[in-house]
């Protein structure tokens, strides 16, 4: 309940100040093991990704935010699970594969930190490892304007116009194993991200 309140009330509220714009929504699959996968360039991107796409969102989120106990606690009202930036965090990745064996969608950025300059930078394998263990769909996402709207080192923002751009999902082998296979997966998704982001520059 809380979830789908506070995401009405964002998504009204980026609507207003910041023109936000989604299209391809109809390609998020309604129900089944889903992983969303946007490009990030800005803190606001968790939230913009939580409102584009018409599903309710498992996402991980660094461990340090969760040291303030009621920002903390808002987190994990709104699905949000701790990773550790440094090293592989076994416990959010059981985590995340647990929630999708169980149908729901979880986002997780491919390339897994933010961009400096905005560019798509080299995606991680850990996508692909998640894709494989639960089965579940990659479904491409680009997200424009939120570096501008929430640049590096910004503390307020500015009202940008923001776009999503939602791709077709991408299905893989469950059956094939290892971490090439994984880095194939998140190379082939960070292409369609690629393709979103040339159709975001002629629209």
């Amino acid at each position: 309940m809380v979830y789908f309140i506070s995401r009405n009330i964002l998504k009204l509220f980026f609507k207003i100040f910041f023109r936000l714009e989604i299209i391809g929504a109809e390609n998020c699959p309604k129900n089944g093991p889903l992983i969303i996968a946007p490009n990030h360039v800005s803190f606001l991107d968790p939230l913009i990704a939580g409102f584009a796409v018409p599903r309710e969102l498992n996402f991980m989120a660094r461990d340090n935010l969760f040291r303030n106990r009621i920002f903390g606690k808002i987190l994990m009202s709104v699905n949000a699970v701790p990773l550790k930036r440094e090293g592989a965090d076994s416990g959010a990745m059981r985590i995340a594969i647990a929630k999708l064996c169980q149908g729901k969608a979880v986002l997780i950025f491919p390339e897994g930190t933010r961009s400096k300059d905005g560019s798509l930078g080299t995606p991680k394998a850990g996508i692909g490892f998640l894709a494989v263990s639960s089965g579940a769909s990659i479904l491409p996402c680009y997200i424009k304007g939120s570096m501008d709207a929430l640049p590096r080192r910004a503390v307020f923002p500015r009202f940008k116009k923001i776009s999503v751009y939602i791709g077709k999902p991408l299905r893989f082998d469950k059956g094939s194993f290892g971490k090439e296979y994984y880095m194939q997966i998140a190379e082939k998704t960070m292409t369609a991200i690629r393709e979103l982001k040339s159709m975001s520059s002629v629209s």
